[in-house]
């Protein structure tokens, strides 16, 4: 592969036609390889949140418009069979579809800089570069807006900028500033284009034009869709705005995320070496500027808060043009060679890191869930792992909890109180330290004590990482008083007979519960407890798996 890659480097006529087979099954490999790690790759907990916006839209319950605009577009994922899983990979295999045009964006960009080979080994570098195999093709904002941004400035690189092009250069700059605000990182790569093209007056003054009509029609969509929705308290715009450039840029500090970045490198060897190869180059001052301005995306790590792996695939695709004119600038195959054979070991090895990580716990919760409640219920979970459910809090991330820490507002006691849900997952992070601690934790991304109580004493393990509503209790020789969290249907659990307000049950027994305190008695010792009844029977506890995310596997650095 490597030989019909590089073949003679410096001309274009060498077999093209075996050059563009190999340049096919390449692809078809590549993206069949993406299709498997769709179905098998870990969900991350934000592409559940990603999902669950879908939902919230469909049922009217969306109440933020600021980055959610890329609703309309997967608005038909309600109508895939099966649940969330399902829903997720349908989705990613369109994810596929936006790498592809990445990818084609890719080569026809470095075609203006290189030859056709060098702008093909631009695209293997890309997609063998750290985090793109397992995140490049995530349900997120990223791999939408990265599509449509690189295809953008490809098409200023490469056309007049004729009529048809120029709308279609700012529909698609408009929408990628609309799924996702961070498209600006992108600015100077525009301004990049614009240089490249400053020669040919006619057309630069279009690329102008086009960017006045793409900020008028982002004004335009945002306004109507943020007029399909009742915008909750704080969720404005401005406000959701102001936090976000506070918290990701201002308060981030430098390289906020440095051991992702040491991983990107240490897995990115070979193109780390080709672009600095490619921005040494003597190409011209302009060549050499526009290939700088074309790495800002890529260099916003230096400042940039959320810069996470999932952050790389949208960050470095015009990184590599200057790896394409590095590549053109190796004269001994043999060096090119390695060069690739480092790639794909560096490939292997991020394989070998993901793939283990499988779906399987993911699959089985949620599928557990959808069994108990036929209908979607409110509940209380890190990410919105239920997207097809209403959840009940905020969304705890590191910057949600970080927000809710700085409030020193316990919550849960009204949600509760408020929105009765009768379902937990402790799927994460603050939860999972709640749940299954049997005392506070200090730290900062730990739920207030306040909320861990109120949570602990309303919740019973069910299996898994799934919590019931519900309350237990050991009795002891004198009347036990037992509440719980809220009016329902609760089935007992018991090993003996007890008599619960004079009434003797027995396990498995189900009882309409009010608000009062029940009155339980019965042989000192016995464990009681009485937990949230579906009408559906139970499973083992163990039978689930708890680890339901497995985060991003970097190396220890």
């Amino acid at each position: 592969m490597a030989k019909a890659l590089t073949g003679h480097l410096v001309t274009e006529r060498s077999r093209p036609s075996d050059d563009f087979r190999v340049e096919w099954l390449f692809a078809a490999a590549a993206f069949g390889l993406f299709a498997v790690l769709a179905y098998t790759q870990n969900v991350n907990w934000d592409e559940f949140y990603f999902l669950s916006r879908v939902h919230a839209f469909l049922d009217g319950r969306l109440d933020r418009p600021l980055q959610t605009f890329f609703v309309h577009g997967f608005t038909w994922l309600d109508k895939v069979p099966g649940h969330e899983m399902t829903q997720i990979f349908a989705a990613r295999l369109v994810m596929i579809g936006f790498l592809a045009v990445t990818c084609f964006s890719i080569h026809r960009i470095a075609r203006e800089f290189t030859n056709r080979r060098s702008a093909g080994i631009a695209v293997l570098a890309f997609l063998t570069s750290a985090y793109v195999l397992p995140h490049g093709t995530s349900f997120r904002a990223d791999p939408i807006a990265t599509a449509f941004l690189t295809s953008s400035i490809a098409i200023i690189l490469t056309t007049r900028m004729a009529g048809f092009q120029i709308i279609l250069v700012a529909a698609l700059s408009a929408l990628a500033l609309l799924v996702t605000i961070k498209s600006v990182l992108y600015l100077p790569a525009f301004f990049a284009a614009l240089l490249w093209r400053i020669e040919d007056r006619g057309v630069a003054l279009r690329v102008v034009g086009t960017g006045l009509l793409s900020a008028g029609l982002s004004l335009l969509l945002y306004q109507w869709h943020s007029s399909t929705m009742a915008i909750a308290e704080g969720m404005d715009t401005a406000t959701n705005a102001k936090s976000a450039l506070s918290t990701t840029i201002l308060k981030s500090g430098l390289f906020p995320r440095s051991l992702e970045l040491l991983n990107w490198i240490l897995f990115s060897l070979a193109q780390v070496a080709l672009a600095i190869w490619g921005l040494t180059a003597k190409r011209g001052r302009k060549c050499i500027i526009v290939l700088l301005l074309f790495a800002t995306p890529f260099l916003s790590v230096v400042f940039y808060r959320n810069a996470y792996p999932y952050f790389f695939p949208f960050a470095t695709p015009l990184l590599m043009i200057a790896v394409a004119v590095g590549v053109q600038r190796i004269t001994r195959p043999k060096v090119l060679y390695r060069l690739l054979a480092v790639m794909v070991i560096s490939a292997g090895a991020q394989l070998c890191l993901y793939l283990p990580k499988g779906t399987q716990t993911q699959r089985a919760t949620i599928a557990e869930v959808h069994r108990l409640f036929d209908q979607p219920v409110p509940y209380i979970d890190h990410s919105n792992m239920m997207a097809s459910f209403p959840k009940a809090g905020f969304f705890m991330s590191s910057w949600g909890i970080t927000r809710y820490r700085s409030a020193m507002q316990p919550v849960f006691a009204d949600i509760i109180e408020r929105v009765r849900p009768p379902l937990l997952i402790a799927s994460k992070g603050a939860l999972v330290r709640t749940m299954e601690s049997p005392v506070s934790i200090a730290g900062t991304l730990v739920l207030l004590p306040e909320d861990q109580e109120v949570l602990r004493r309303s919740y019973v393990h069910y299996a898994g990482a799934i919590w019931l509503a519900g309350q237990e209790t050991t009795l002891t020789d004198d009347v036990v008083a037992l509440t719980v969290p809220f009016p329902g249907r609760y089935r007992v659990e018991t090993e003996h007979p007890v008599k619960v307000n004079n009434r003797v049950v027995s396990n498995g027994i189900v009882l309409d519960v009010d608000a009062a305190p029940l009155e339980l008695t019965g042989k000192p010792g016995t464990a009681v407890r009485l937990i949230w009844d579906t009408g559906i029977a139970p499973i083992a506890p163990h039978s689930l798996g708890r680890d339901i995310y497995v985060g991003f596997p970097m190396v220890s650095l």
